[in-house]
């Protein structure tokens, strides 16, 4: 009893932390906290719409307030106070929420770090993906692509469904397992291979973890609400510890063969090591942000990096361990659901699917190579792949950690330091001041001459703590849109859905994303 009284003070404590701010607040109940946070730990609602539980609830508010178990948060719905928090007024918002857990290689991902030692990072792996560094990986990542061409004839001959999100694994994979680590790969022709079901296993598919589903969930959850219980006294860890096992010894095997043999191959792995090398240096605020990885937000942010010693780090062998991994970990499966989230666009409009597949016929041809130039000039392929990413309507949110204490502009409502604030996008990309067609699929709303607004689109995040990775990510969907249209169709399949919807148990589709595949005639 006395256990139970002890948790009971300590989850409902803060409960009157929004009492005497103007903000709406969701009440709170033991144990779980708001209705939305209990909604979705009952497996009423999707992990992504939790949020958007609470929008429901207070439609006409710009902020609001909720509990995740003992944890008050805020939540931003408007546009103008949105794009204050994470580009104006960034020094106040630098950290995401971490997800450490007792694995040092985890611990020291880049998403899990928080001030000098993210900046540090961020600096890092800005060289990394740079246009020009990209354009040495790009041969490796077209050899992924020609073996992705061999597989979709042999389908297309086969008059089989096939499910683009899996499909688009494959491609993702071997991608990454090239690009990234030196290691050759083809999924397409053996699908059961070790780095894929290990691939597999990290990400929780189905048949491929012995973990339940629900019990990741619960640890994130633990970890995140109590990290003290969590980490330090229930030592768990968020992914597969054989996976985790598997591509750390795999990135340092390759490390250390790189070391004592002096073999390039301007992969991943190489450029990391090129870049912690100069990393002695000091690189100055101009010099960063004249980076050609950094877009014109995270210019306009500055990132600060005054309070930074030269960029040394003190063990050279997990920074790029632990920083490849999650190249990996964070590119695969996110990777792969876009390429579905197009591909399902592409089978719902056929008439557009003919202007991408006319693209590729004027700038590449059916046999020609597929080179970075080539690539750089399919501005239809880049606006319909920003399109589809928008109109699908699965990323709701964005995340930061407020790093000191905030007054909202314009309010009296203070956010303390330490607490979580979600961004709650999903309704930006779909406002008329953002984009001239916001409520129908239309990829002329990327198309400059029609003026859309870049912070309506949140698919690959906002101001400096953005996806690092988007670069890259988009050059592989864009190889594999080559090789799958330029000689091929690609239909609807027999139970494709007509409108994606985010599914309850944590994955970020409902359903699969079948379609069949049909040659081209010359």
């Amino acid at each position: 009893m006395l256990i139970f009284i002890i948790f009971y003070r300590f989850i409902t404590k803060d409960f009157n932390y929004f009492a005497g701010q103007n903000i709406s607040v969701s009440k709170p109940s033991f144990p779980f906290g708001s209705s939305n946070v209990k909604n979705m730990f009952m497996g009423k609602i999707a992990f992504l719409d939790c949020q958007g539980e609470l929008v429901k609830e207070f439609p006409n508010d710009k902020v609001m307030g909720y509990f995740m178990f003992q944890s008050p948060r805020f939540l931003i719905n408007d546009w103008d106070l949105a794009k204050q928090i994470l580009i104006k007024d960034f020094e106040y918002f630098t950290d995401r929420p971490a997800f450490p857990d007792a694995d040092p290689i985890t611990s020291n991902f880049m998403t899990n770090l928080s001030g000098t030692e993210w900046k540090k990072m961020r600096v890092l792996m800005s060289g990394v993906f740079t246009s020009g560094r990209l354009r040495l990986m790009l041969p490796h990542i077209s050899e992924a692509g020609k073996n992705f061409a061999k597989y979709i004839d042999k389908i297309s001959q086969e008059g089989i469904e096939i499910d683009m999100k899996d499909t688009g694994g494959m491609l993702t994979l071997d991608s990454i397992a090239t690009a990234g680590f030196g290691i050759q790969v083809d999924s397409f022709a053996d699908p059961d291979n070790t780095f894929r079901r290990q691939a597999l296993a990290l990400t929780g598919a189905q048949g491929y973890t012995e973990q339940n589903p629900m019990w990741g969930f619960m640890k994130i959850l633990i970890i995140q609400a109590w990290p003290w219980l969590g980490i330090d006294i229930l030592k768990l860890k968020i992914l597969p510890p054989k996976a985790v096992a598997f591509f750390s010894d795999a990135i340092k095997k390759t490390y250390q063969q790189r070391l004592a043999t002096k073999q390039k191959r301007n992969d991943l792995i190489d450029v990391v090591i090129e870049e912690m090398r100069k990393s002695g240096k000091e690189k100055t605020n101009s010099e960063a942000n004249n980076d050609e990885n950094i877009d014109e937000f995270e210019a306009n942010a500055a990132l600060d990096t005054s309070d930074m010693n030269a960029t040394k780090f003190e063990d050279e062998e997990i920074v790029l361990i632990s920083n490849a991994f999650l190249f990996f970990f964070a590119g695969f499966d996110t990777s792969a659901s876009g390429f579905g989230f197009v591909c399902h666009k592409l089978c719902m409009h056929e008439d557009k699917q003919e202007l991408v597949y006319e693209e590729i016929m004027d700038v590449i041809g059916k046999e020609g190579a597929v080179t970075f130039d080539k690539l750089s000039q399919l501005k239809y392929m880049d606006r319909f792949i920003s399109e589809s990413l928008r109109f699908t309507k699965l990323f709701p949110q964005l995340e930061r950690v407020c790093t000191k204490n905030y007054k909202i502009p314009g309010t009296d409502i203070v956010i303390s330091k330490g607490r979580v604030v979600n961004i709650f996008t999903l309704n930006f990309g779909y406002d008329e001041k953002n984009f001239y067609n916001p409520n129908q699929f239309d990829p002329e709303n990327f198309n400059p001459e029609n003026n859309p607004n870049k912070f309506g689109f949140s698919s690959f995040g906002q101001g400096p703590r953005n996806c690092i990775g988007m670069r890259y990510a988009l050059l592989v969907l864009k190889v594999g849109l080559v090789n799958l249209l330029r000689n091929h169709k690609i239909k609807r399949g027999s139970t494709m859905q007509e409108e994606l919807k985010i599914a309850k148990d944590l994955k970020h589709v409902e359903g699969r994303l079948p379609a069949t595949i049909h040659r081209r005639e010359d």
